[in-house]
């Protein structure tokens, strides 16, 4: 997914469909700054990270201490992001490698709105 293709006001959310979570949010406010939220999870279902709605962290990589891959965020705002999103039950999401994305059943999208409030 590329973060310099959104417009203001607009979002996507991923979320687990089995318990609800937010797993990751991707949004623009109306001004037009980007701005992200997650929890990543590792494939155990241990939390390995947060962040609430905020501006990203450029240049961002998140491991599991197994070592997947979880989120790459680039340096700039013209790169594209890279997860592997697991559910606080462990079970795959859904991941994409920044050209590839696939995506597993309990995962649900959304493209309206925010949730989570802005820090700050």
């Amino acid at each position: 997914m590329r973060l310099d293709n959104r417009r203001p006001g607009t979002s996507t959310t991923f979320i687990d469909s089995a318990s609800g979570e937010h797993i990751l949010q991707i949004a623009s406010d109306e001004e037009g700054t980007l701005l992200l939220a997650y929890h990543l999870y590792d494939d155990c279902g241990a939390l390995v990270a947060e962040c609430a709605l905020d501006e990203p962290p450029f240049g961002l990589t998140v491991h599991s201490e197994s070592g997947d891959l979880l989120l790459t965020i680039p340096p700039d705002i013209g790169g594209t992001i890279q997860y592997r999103l697991y559910g606080s039950n462990g079970s795959l999401l859904t991941f994409s490698d920044g050209a590839r994305t696939m995506i597993y059943p309990f995962l649900r999208m959304e493209g309206v709105g925010r949730s989570w409030a802005r820090t700050g």
